[in-house]
């Protein structure tokens, strides 16, 4: 199961998440563990997600390795 999934499960329901998309160099450790050559570019991502009563329910800080990953987002006019 997905962390999504388990969370219904168990009564909590995902309302919203914000999630902040930048990049910044690998650190050293990093690009290592990514096969990456130090200061190579690193997309990120940080996602807070919040239930229906406004709690926060998972927080998320993410690096990418920039020549296997991709955002792909749609814009829905409301």
């Amino acid at each position: 199961n997905g962390l999504y999934q388990s969370l219904r499960a168990r009564g909590v329901h995902i309302r919203l998440a914000r999630q902040r998309i930048g990049a910044r160099s690998a650190t050293r450790a990093e690009a290592q563990l990514l096969d990456e050559k130090p200061n190579a570019p690193l997309p990120t991502m940080a996602r807070t997600a919040f239930d229906d009563s406004g709690t926060a329910v998972e927080f998320g800080n993410h690096g990418y390795r920039a020549s296997r990953y991709y955002f792909d987002t749609t814009l829905v006019d409301r």
